[in-house]
């Protein structure tokens, strides 16, 4: 049994490495078993298309996002210091998994009820209202302007995801290789910080 799990994570490491590198239309599963160091007999065995292996990596992918961001959102701290984790975060999962907002819009269209119960449980809206009190609590102090939480969450996670949903279309305009972009996106972790905080201090 320690075996089949060794072999599998194996196989999902290097999906992984194989479908950040060449995205999921360039990534061939002949690659990720040759990059798992297994024949593709086996890997089939495991997964039998890719389909289900990049369910499968970027599931684990949302699902370890979702957790982190749920876990920034419930902690005490003020609120600028809350922003800076979830861009860090946000940014830097979609940086190492930067087909995870395909994946999301892609399964949400598929299935919107049973994609939000699979990965989006009822402690998210608890997390979300603790972040939507601690901006209340600075408005209220004279920290930040009058702010709906929810319009900021949305405005920050927008700034946070559009590049990646529009990855092709940004590089053409910005004239990028991927090399660039990925340096572009490492920028604008700095970038989006520092327009949210500017947009709502007093």
């Amino acid at each position: 049994m320690g075996n089949d799990n060794t072999t599998e994570q194996r196989i999902l490491e290097a999906a992984e490495d194989v479908f950040h590198e060449k995205g999921y239309d360039g990534a061939r599963m002949q690659e990720i078993a040759e990059q798992a160091g297994i024949n593709k007999g086996l890997l089939h065995y495991y997964f039998k298309t890719k389909d289900k292996l990049f369910e499968a990596i970027f599931s684990a992918a949302l699902n370890r996002m979702i957790s982190r961001i749920l876990s920034i959102l419930e902690l005490e701290i003020p609120l600028d210091q809350k922003i800076d984790l979830i861009v860090d975060q946000y940014m830097g999962m979609l940086m190492k998994n930067p087909a995870l907002p395909r994946f999301v819009l892609n399964e949400l269209n598929k299935n919107p009820d049973q994609f939000i119960e699979k990965h989006f449980k009822k402690d998210v809206k608890e997390a979300f209202a603790n972040f939507s009190e601690s901006v209340q609590k600075e408005a209220e102090k004279g920290v930040i302007k009058q702010i709906d939480g929810r319009m900021l969450f949305m405005n920050m996670i927008s700034m946070i995801i559009f590049p990646f949903v529009g990855r092709p279309l940004i590089q053409v305009v910005l004239g990028a290789d991927n090399a660039e972009f990925k340096q572009i996106m490492q920028e604008r972790k700095e970038h989006i910080k520092k327009f949210i905080k500017d947009a709502i201090r007093v």
